[in-house]
This record gives C-alpha cells, structure tokens and sequence, in this order.
C-alpha cells in the first residue's frame, strides 16, 4: 500500500447460517523456509534534540480504474461482484438469523481528545494524517500513550493531560533518519509491560531497491528518551521483492513482525509472494546492542499455496507466551476458512477451522457525497483480512471487516476460537447497523480479572447522515454485546481523492492498559472540517467493575479450639468451588474446629474460573477491659481480676497448650464490678495453659 448528522443508533447482530457456501477444505504440509540475519543497528535518535519538520510527502490523487491488473483494481471488482451477488441473493433466499443477547452498558468514555499543535500564541492546529490513515497507538503502564499516523508519530501523557514531544509531532521520516525523497509510512506501536518499552515498526518505499523494515525500540518507558533504529531488508533475499502491510507481536524473549512479499510491475494474480515473519531478540532491540540476531522466515506454503496476510496474535495482557498466527481467505466473496498457525522451537503447525458463520468481502462504507449506484465510491474498506486479535489462555479473539448480508453494509465481524491447543472450533458474530457502515476494526482485553474473557472492539464508523468518526462496543463473558458508543462523529465527509473512492485507513488502534484492568486506550479515524482527516484517541472503561473477593467471619466459641470461619463470597458467577487447604474434603464455605492460632488458607474459584484466596490466622478472643492475669509466668497460685458490668454466672474453664479442656473450675454468680478468681496450679504439670472465663456464653 502506498502513503499516498447524529441519529438514534439501531444496532443488530446477525448470525447467518448456511447449508453450503464458498468453503474450500483442504488438507496438506505446511512448508517454509527460515534464514539467519544479524541485523547492525543503524543508528539512535534522541527526540529531545529534532526541531520542528516540514515532514514534505506526495500523495497520489488518482484512485485505480477496476479493470486495472493491480490488487485495488481486482478489489474493486470484487466490491462489483459481491453487492450483486447479494443484491441477488437478497431476492432469491431468505437468510435465517438470530439475534444475539445484549446488555444495556457500553464502554464508559472517561476522556477524548484530538492530536494537536499549538502556534506561539497558543492556537490550536489539527495534525493531519496521510493516505490512508493507518492509526496506531500503544500506551505504557506509567499512562504514557504514543499514537502513529501516516506519516507522523505523536505521543501525549494522558496523567498530565500535555503533548510529549516539544516540537508535538515526529515525523517517521525523521524518527528513520532517513530522506524525504523516500517513503516512509505504514506505522505499528506495540508496548511491552514487562519490559516497560515502546516499539514502532515503519516500511520504506515500494520498490525492491529501496524497501525495508525500520524497527525502533525506545530506551526507556518515555518516548522523548532516545531510541534505538534498526533497518531490516524489505528485499531480504534479493529476489526482486518488497514489503507491504506490518504486524507486531511479543513473547517473554522475541519480537515478531509479519508483513507479505509483493513482486512489483504485475498483475495481482502473481505479485504476491508470499507472507514472511522476522524474529527478533527484543532484549537486543531495548539494549541498543550494535546488531541484533534475528531470524526470517519465509515461503510459507499450505498444500503449495502461499498463506496471505499472516497476523501474529497477541497476548491479552501484552505478551504472548507462544507465536500464534491467524489468516483467512481475504478476497472472497463469502468463506468460512480460518488459518490458525502456531509456532513452536522453529515449526509451524496449522489448523484449518471453519467458523459457524462466515465472512465476506465488504462492500464500500457510504459518506455524505457516495453515489450507491457505483460500488466502487465511499470510504474504501479494502478486503476481508484479520486486522486484530488477542490470545487468552486457551482462546483467540479477533476482527476484521465483513459485509453485512442482511443490509449490504460494510460490517465487522467478532470471531472466537475456542479450544485452541487441540480441536478448535469457530463461532462468529456479525455486528452491523441498519443506517451505519462499520469498518477498520481492532480488539483489546477489558476484563478486571485474568479469568475474564471481557473483550472491547473499537472501530470507524460512517454513514450518509454520520460524519465519518470512531465508536467501540463493550462484549461480555456471556458473549453480551452492548450497544454502540459513539466516541466523536467526524465534522465533514472526507474529500481528499479526485473522483472513486476515498480512503480511510487501512488498521486503527487500541491497546488495554495493562496495569489498570478494564481500561483500555484507542486511537481511531475522524474526519476533520476541511474534509481532511486525522485520529482521535480515547480512554475507554468497562462498564462491569464487579471483582471476585472473599470476606471472612470468625463465630468463636467457649474454648479453645471450637472456634469456625465463615466465608462471604463478593460478586463472582456460582456456584463456587472451596478449597480448605489443610481440610481438602471440606467443600463448604465454613471450617470449624479450628483453635486459637491456627493459620487456614481457603481458595474459592466461581463458575467462569475466576479466584480469591484468603490467608486467615484465628485470632485470640478480645478481653474486655478491666482483665488481669497475674503472676505471669505463675508456679504456684494463678490470679485472675475481671470487671463485669453486670450480675451473672461467670464460667471458668482450663485448656492445655493442645486447646483440650482439662477442668471446668468454676460455676457460680459473680457481682457487678471488679471480681477476682484465683486457683491453684499444683495439680498441673510444667507447660502452657489457658483460663477462659465467660458469663452468659460470652468470653470475657
């Protein structure tokens, strides 16, 4: 790829099921190449010292013609097909359909705000994105959110509410170091939360001789802190290619980038060559070591067809404690194949899944000034590739665009894979509107707790009253989608390209706030008065603040060791399962006989798999005032002085160090005020002993 109003919102869900469609089965060995490469660091850059840029950039105007031999030329003829496809489809069939459940709550938007710049008397200045768009973002632990656009990276402290950068933006041409006769754009920010670090990924021109991969590691968690610039070879093996479409992902020592191989001058039939991935020691990266070892991998084939648009999955907190990838058939008009890929000590194993219901190239989103009778007019959607996912333990969420069968609107499309490690199976929801086209989807964690499977999805949305802007929805455990949240409509339509279509973007941005769960950050598309656009970024909150917790009774008793603890369990989904540590067959939420200064451990897991746990030492009984026991230690003669507050039979009882009671001393009525019980200690052995004494049951 080259950098070249408000109304009520109905929202539907759709489920489509289909007795036959477009399906291709196939079973065969997945093949592939690897080569090793020490990559030299190119050089470092300390943002504290850019000046401002011009950050100059040509874009092209001119959208492609459909009868082109380019990939957009056979997309737009693809768009033709489906909408009569559909169109036909529509009027010949019935499609069965179900609604999914939904909530009342959306994500809760804590805080938007637009990039901007800021003249020397303080007017603001909107930042202005390329062709397309591409936003991006990653957000630090420390509440640190670094944002990319084509082609300039912005960074802003959302605690401080303030721009990071002095100069306010960063042009990626400068961050490269490179020269504004060359390309540079395609930005993609990943952070690392354990080792609290940004990194962006950039391509360089699209030609052989000239393409190449720019990764930049910062130095710290603060991206005005220098960073480290590697390039690494879009044309690595010198056969005429060069690299298009990044993606990034972490585990505990690596980086992956995936991104595909495109033969340039040919038709789209044979200019792909395949999708790549590099790996990376990260640890190399965030050092600013002078070279860095990585590995590419390439050529990878399923039954000899190269797999297209490989997307690395990440970690729903961050980082990933595998390589997973997930692929699909991105130009079709109607599919259920999924590819999942997991890499595993250097090989690939596949799985080809078919999901319950399928997905579909979209069609074009409408804005203001879009001719519906041309399919190739609107905001461009391009195809139906995964654009996000996240890996929980033992599933995989993701999205991409999809058409919408029953409106014919350009939709998104949840998918979860379920059972990922042995037999996967597939179950996708479409969400689309009966007035609105969805598209550029992306997916972030907003789960509380690590056994949630809370998801957000943020998305750019569009429509012939709706300027175009950014909106998420919320999905809950149950699979609950919530309605629509607008987070900012746009303030025109987008008018950029001369005549067709106008594009915009190609990903959007989010990312969970890791140390702060049930938040998350996006980054999305908005188009601006003067029909250009730009992004605009947003705090998002879980509307479920419910957390598994445990409270705890202690009910004593006259003795020593007769005392119980009774569990309060907070929130959670039961029934709930107890677990007595030093009482494994006690599946109740009370234990009983438990004495003076024990120590229990209880662990309670509710029906989702969430767990608390509780670390409880049975406290001695709280004397009332006015008690004394003298001497202490005693050989001879025990004295014991008590107040009461009023007239009763008072209970004095003797236990040995185990808690056993040995004797009952004493049981008679005692007077208001200071008493005294003194007894005799010759009957005892040497040892450590306890005197209860008690009126009315109550231990005093």
């Amino acid at each position: 790829m080259r950098i070249t109003k408000n109304m009520i919102i109905n929202r539907f869900i759709y489920i489509y099921l289909f007795i036959g469609f477009f399906s291709e089965p196939v079973f065969g060995q997945l093949t592939f190449e690897r080569h090793e490469f020490s990559i030299a660091k190119k050089n470092t850059v300390d943002p504290k010292t850019l000046g401002p840029d011009y950050n100059p950039s040509f874009y092209s105007l001119e959208a492609p013609h459909p009868e082109g031999t380019s990939v957009k030329s056979f997309l737009l003829r693809q768009k033709i097909a489906s909408k009569q496809y559909y169109s036909n489809k529509k009027k010949d069939t019935k499609s069965e359909k179900s609604l999914e459940k939904s909530i009342a709550s959306g994500p809760e938007i804590m805080k938007i705000f637009e990039p901007k710049k800021y003249t020397a008397n303080g007017t603001p200045i909107n930042v202005t994105a390329g062709l397309p768009s591409d936003n991006t973002m990653a957000i630090s632990n420390g509440g640190i959110m670094v944002m990319g656009m084509n082609s300039v990276l912005y960074a802003r402290d959302m605690n401080a509410d303030t721009a990071v950068f002095p100069q306010y933006t960063i042009s990626l041409t400068t961050l490269a170091q490179g020269s504004f006769s060359h390309s540079y754009y395609d930005p993609k920010l990943i952070y690392d939360p354990q080792a609290d670090r940004f990194i962006l990924a950039m391509l360089k021109d699209t030609d052989p001789t000239n393409s190449e991969v720019i990764i930049c590691f910062s130095s710290t968690n603060n991206p005005i802190d220098p960073w480290y610039i590697y390039h690494l070879p879009g044309n690595p093996l010198n056969n005429n290619r060069w690299t298009d479409f990044p993606s990034l992902s972490l585990t505990n020592n690596k980086l992956y980038f995936t991104a595909n191989l495109i033969i340039p001058n040919v038709s789209w039939q044979i200019g792909f060559d395949g999708s790549i991935i590099w790996e990376m020691d990260k640890f190399d990266g965030y050092q600013g070591n002078p070279a860095m070892s990585t590995v590419l991998y390439n050529d990878i084939k399923y039954d000899s067809t190269y797999i297209r648009n490989l997307i690395p999955v990440p970690g729903a907190y961050g980082v990933a404690d595998e390589l997973m990838l997930l692929s699909d058939r991105n130009f079709s008009i109607e599919n259920d194949s999924i590819f999942l890929l997991k890499f595993n000590q250097g090989i690939l194993d596949i799985n080809v899944v078919s999901t319950d219901v399928p997905y579909g190239i979209p069609p074009n989103a409408r804005q203001f000034d879009t001719d519906t009778t041309d399919p190739t007019s609107g905001l461009q959607t391009n195809d139906c590739r995964v654009l996000g996912a996240i890996k929980f333990d033992d599933e995989i969420q993701y999205v991409s665009n999809t058409i919408n069968t029953e409106t014919g609107f350009s939709a998104i499309y949840h998918g979860v894979i379920s059972n990922i490690h042995e037999t996967p199976t597939i179950h996708g929801t479409i969400i689309g509107d009966n007035i609105k086209d969805f598209g550029y989807p992306n997916i972030a964690s907003a789960g509380n707790e690590t056994c949630d499977r809370e998801i957000i999805i943020s998305f750019d949305f569009t429509s012939f009253t709706d300027f175009p802007g950014t909106a998420a929805v919320y999905v809950d455990n149950d699979r609950n989608y919530s309605p629509v949240s607008i987070i900012r409509e746009g303030y025109n339509y987008v008018n950029r390209l001369s005549g067709g279509y106008e594009r915009w973007g190609d990903y959007s941005g989010i990312q969970a706030k890791y140390n702060d769960p049930g938040t998350v950050y996006t980054f999305g598309f908005i188009a601006l008065a003067d029909k250009t656009n730009s992004g605009v970024g947003a705090e998002l909150k879980s509307p479920d603040n419910s957390l598994l917790t445990l409270d705890y009774q202690v009910m004593p008793h006259i003795g020593m060791c007769n005392n119980s603890i009774v569990l309060e369990v907070n929130n959670g989904v039961g029934p709930f399962n107890y677990v007595w540590i030093s009482d494994p067959q006690n599946t109740s939420d009370i234990s009983d006989s438990l004495c003076i200064g024990d120590i229990v451990d209880v662990f309670v897991v509710d029906a989702k798999g969430c767990s608390a746990e509780l670390h409880i030492s049975i406290p001695s009984t709280t004397l009332e005032s006015g008690v004394s026991t003298f001497p202490n230690p005693i050989s001879d003669q025990a004295t014991t002085q008590f107040t009461l507050e009023n007239e009763g039979i008072v209970k004095a009882e003797l236990y040995d160090e185990a808690g056993r009671l040995i004797e009952v001393l004493l049981e008679k009525k005692a007077k208001k005020g200071v008493n005294e019980f003194v007894f005799s200690l010759q009957p005892l052995a040497q040892g450590n002993y306890t005197i209860v004494l008690s009126t009315n049951g109550k231990i005093i």
